[in-house]
């Protein structure tokens, strides 16, 4: 493989700083694994045979040594920017470091220092990033919305030459689109050239108020060669978004500065060949201060880059939030393209909005994961989704309706039997992608599983890979991987037992709590008070009885009687005995026939004054 990293065609450093830094990293790893027990294997034995050789060309094919055509073109392309020039003032903090405007007129004003500047500052592009062509040297001349920041050492009062770079940004400011273009594409699935994450956010959201908003995207980040890793990089990102947030006021907000512009000739009053270049006099300033100028007024800063593990950490550490991860590869890199957002002056906003995007594009890069981006470690994918920039003020915790609707009675009783060793993992692997959703989109409460635990569920659940693959790509025997397994399925067991044992006890009655206490007056003075309430009530009760006629409920029959039919009744239930009823029947029937018979008697006879009777 070859591939040319100065020169007209401008092909960047892809190979060098991508294919040649991996390969360098398996050759040294596959030489360290290298056993005794394994090189008897034809595959160990291939790899241990093969070796990385590196070539460098230095000599042109096209032109001769010393062409000064070949001079004057690099010089003015900026192409002959491989050797970096050393910095000799140590390794200062980064918190003394500043960040400084660059202003672009001065830069490209074909002075002697600005020319030396411009080639230190390309020559840490070339230097740090992968992808570099004679377009951005144009695009950085003459672009309105590009503006170039750089962050420089301590400055002496007495120094008198071109200070030492050690880092170098590019920020390309974007949006403020009216909502009636922003509709207008979405309707008809275009988007236009040129501000890259407002179009891309709004077509993958489909929200038309983003485009409004005003935002920088960072272009380039390069930082020395010798300086990487050492927090310069994070030091201008903090000093610009601060710069952009108004923290670094005019000194003087009264007195405006004065912008001093380079006076521009027209085309039509001198011609080409009778036009001389020389460098221009009374310059502005080169480098500004963050203080000599007004700042924009952002509403975030945004960057788009090839996904990495070493760049996500990056910019994660810097603050920045996923909401975009394109799902095929780039065709040169192999990486996908990820886009990052940062909100600034959020005091000014009606309201976050962050935290939605990032939301939504969790819930999908969940589903994705075994798709598109099976592809991805565990860890990175795990990074990904692990982000304490965006605060969650309110996570949907599971509730039992959702629980049963996702689980049947049978699903849970096969999570608890694995969870006690009973069965096989192979028994409730269809459950498993439900509950890394669940974990993943913080619906399981508060449940912490360690990073491997998580890079497992992941695995498992999320992106479908057997456990045979999970022990490489985690570095852990299966076994140990299956006891972590084990260990968080019980965590999730006793959190649905937990779930489901609060919702019974809610449709319960609610106990009342008794509040016990000391009676206004002694308990004897309760009792008597009570005592005499009774005898009055039952006075009046036996003076109710003595009036009433209580001769129907006496029971008839003498003692004599009773004994005897008690004696003849033996062990039956049922006794009887003969009733006075019909005594007293009988004698009032014979009284009847007496006073009957007296009737007769008397009927014959008369009374004293002659009359019958």
């Amino acid at each position: 493989m070859a591939s040319t990293i100065n020169g007209y065609e401008g092909t960047g450093r892809s190979l060098s700083l991508k294919l040649i830094q991996q390969l360098r990293q398996q050759s040294a790893d596959g030489q360290q694994s290298l056993s005794a027990e394994n090189k008897t294997t034809n595959t160990a034995r291939l790899a241990a045979a093969r070796s990385l050789h590196e070539m460098s060309l230095h000599e042109s094919i096209r032109y001769a040594p010393g062409d000064p055509v070949e001079k004057w073109l690099n010089e003015l392309l900026c192409l002959d920017c491989l050797s970096v020039p050393r910095i000799i003032s140590g390794c200062p903090l980064p918190e003394t470091c500043d960040l400084y405007y660059v202003n672009r007129d001065t830069l490209f004003c074909y002075h002697k220092a600005s020319e030396a500047f411009l080639q230190r500052l390309m020559a840490l592009y070339v230097a740090s990033h992968y992808k570099n062509s004679p377009n951005d040297l144009q695009l950085l001349s003459d672009a309105p919305a590009h503006h170039l920041f750089c962050l420089l050492p301590p400055v002496p009062p007495t120094h008198n030459s071109l200070p030492e770079v050690l880092a170098v940004l590019q920020v390309c400011l974007e949006g403020e689109i009216s909502r009636q273009s922003i509709l207008n594409s979405l309707s008809r699935g275009k988007k236009a050239a040129g501000d890259l994450i407002p179009w891309t956010v709004s077509e993958q959201f489909q929200d038309s108020e983003f485009g409004g908003l005003s935002g920088g995207r960072v272009v380039r980040i390069a930082v020395n060669p010798d300086y990487q890793r050492m927090g310069y990089g994070s030091r201008a990102l903090q000093l610009l978004q601060r710069y952009y947030e108004g923290q670094f006021p005019l000194l003087d907000e009264s007195e405006q500065p004065n912008a001093r512009t380079i006076n521009s000739v027209s085309s039509e009053a001198v011609s080409l060949l009778e036009e001389v270049v020389s460098p221009r006099t009374d310059l502005p300033p080169l480098l500004l201060k963050l203080n000599e100028r007004t700042a924009e007024r952002l509403d975030y800063i945004g960057v788009s880059y090839g996904l990495t593990p070493e760049l996500l950490k990056f910019w994660k550490k810097a603050g920045f939030v996923p909401v975009y991860l394109r799902q095929t590869p780039n065709d040169l890199t192999g990486e996908h393209s990820c886009v990052m957002l940062k909100e600034l002056n959020t005091e000014d906003s009606a309201g976050p909005w962050l935290p939605a995007f990032w939301k939504d594009f969790r819930r999908r890069f969940l589903s994705l994961l075994s798709y598109q981006f099976s592809s991805f470690s565990p860890s990175l994918a795990l990074n990904i989704l692990q982000n304490k920039n965006v605060k969650d003020d309110s996570p949907a915790t599971l509730t039992s309706m959702e629980l049963a609707a996702q689980f049947t009675p049978y699903d849970l009783k096969r999570l608890e039997m694995y969870s006690r060793n009973m069965v096989d993992y192979h028994l409730i692997m269809d459950m498993v992608p439900a509950v890394a959703r669940m974990f993943f989109l913080k619906q399981l409460g508060g449940i912490s599983l360690s990073a491997a635990q998580s890079a497992l569920l992941l695995g498992l659940g999320l992106q479908h890979k057997s456990v045979d693959d999970l022990e490489k790509e985690i570095d852990l025997p299966s076994s140990q991987l299956m006891g972590l397994f084990n260990r968080l399925i019980r965590k999730v067991v006793q959190f649905f037992s937990t779930l489901q044992e609060n919702a019974v006890e809610a449709e319960m009655v609610a106990v009342k709590d008794v509040n016990m206490e000391p009676t206004s007056r002694p308990l004897h003075e309760d009792l008597d008070e009570a005592a005499s309430e009774f005898q009055e009530k039952h006075k009046k009760d036996m003076e109710k009885i003595k009036d009433m006629d209580l001769s129907h409920y006496m029971i008839r029959g003498d003692d004599e009687e009773w004994d005897q039919v008690l004696k003849t009744a033996g062990h039956t239930a049922v006794v009887s005995i003969k009733s006075d009823k019909k005594r007293k029947l009988e004698d009032t029937s014979k009284k009847g026939q007496w006073q009957g018979k007296k009737l007769k008697q008397n009927k014959g006879k008369k009374a004293k004054f002659g009359k019958k009777l």
